[in-house]
């Protein structure tokens, strides 16, 4: 009895183990967690050589079977695989599009060119000055130039400060990474703001005009209050006065804005060879000191005219305005 049930146990043994063998090359996923760089020069044969020989012969199968499938030309590119794969959806993989690793960085509306290349630093996309080199090359300046009127209109301008419009962008890890981001920035101010505004609506010449705005995007945080400060230092700029916004001075410096701190500018003011600050100078800013919303732009386009000359922010940035200078003394007196 025991020389006869021997052989029906080892025949149910390898029954069980043919059947995981089979269940293993019929339904396991093919496991890759890779990017696979594909050349003009290469074929799926490159795709099948990160494969083990089971996979790849699970993948010969399945397109044995699905002979229609055409893979003779593969699209050069990255092509990223991060998960288990059946046959059908590593084929797939391979017939999209190359996938672009993307990384998203968002541009504050209150960032200069040196806010913007510390944080790029800070976050490990360039080394410390590339932004603000690329930014201020007169050939990349000049080419792009050639290519948006807006900035042909900005006569003799030195660095694209201003037209660097704050938004979302996502950018190829793969290219160039200021290349890209500059062009976003100039073509999205070019659709969101150029776009929208007209020549013969500016209260000062086009340069002049931004530069302003630039100054009110420091100077107001608060929407509602926008177009009234812009009205402010506009009434300031036409009647020779000086505008006194202090935080001008920080560009001068060539430094970030949060590292231009209150008492950083308190121990500056008295530095009359710095041509940004407003308290010394009676001339405007040389150029533009952020990179603003649309937002901020068209309040200072639809500035709201008042009997104002002065305001000042208390503590928790609430505004106060004053008609004449002893009204703004006395509200220092006040609320500082």
């Amino acid at each position: 009895m025991k020389s006869k049930s021997k052989p029906k146990i080892w025949r149910r043994i390898l029954l069980i183990i043919i059947i995981l063998i089979w269940y293993k090359f019929l339904f396991w996923s093919i496991s890759l967690d890779s990017k696979i760089t594909i050349q003009p020069w290469d074929n799926f044969q490159t795709f099948a050589s990160h494969l083990s020989e089971l996979e790849q012969f699970r993948i010969k199968l399945y397109l044995f079977k699905n002979r229609w499938i055409d893979l003779s030309h593969i699209d050069v590119g990255n092509y990223y695989f991060t998960w288990s794969y059946s046959p059908s959806s590593f084929i797939q993989v391979v017939k999209d599009w190359p996938q672009t690793n993307y990384s998203r960085y968002t541009v504050l509306e209150w960032r200069s060119i040196y806010d913007i290349d510390a944080n790029l630093t800070q976050k490990w996309f360039i080394q410390a000055g590339e932004y603000i080199s690329f930014v201020t090359d007169p050939i990349y300046i000049s080419r792009y130039i050639s290519r948006y009127d807006f900035l042909a209109k900005a006569w003799n301008i030195s660095s694209l400060e201003w037209f660097l419009y704050p938004d979302t962008y996502n950018i190829d890890v793969e290219k160039d990474y200021i290349d890209q981001l500059v062009y976003l920035q100039l073509d999205t101010f070019n659709k969101k703001v150029r776009s929208k505004i007209s020549d013969q609506n500016f209260p000062l010449d086009f340069y002049k005009f931004i530069s302003l705005a630039s100054v009110v995007e420091k100077e107001e945080k608060n929407s509602q209050n926008k177009s009234t400060v812009a009205w402010i230092l506009l009434n300031r700029i036409q009647i020779w006065m000086r505008i006194d916004a202090d935080i001008t001075l920080c560009y001068g410096y060539k430094q970030s804005y949060e590292s231009c701190t209150p008492s950083f500018i308190a121990s500056k003011l008295s530095d009359i060879n710095n041509p940004y600050n407003t308290r010394w100078n009676a001339k405007f800013v040389p150029q533009p000191i952020s990179n603003p919303s649309f937002d901020t732009i068209n309040a200072t386009l639809n500035y709201q005219k008042t009997n104002y000359m002065y305001y000042l922010h208390d503590s928790k940035w609430n505004i106060y305005y004053g008609q004449t200078l002893d009204q703004h003394n006395q509200n220092k007196r006040n609320y500082l």
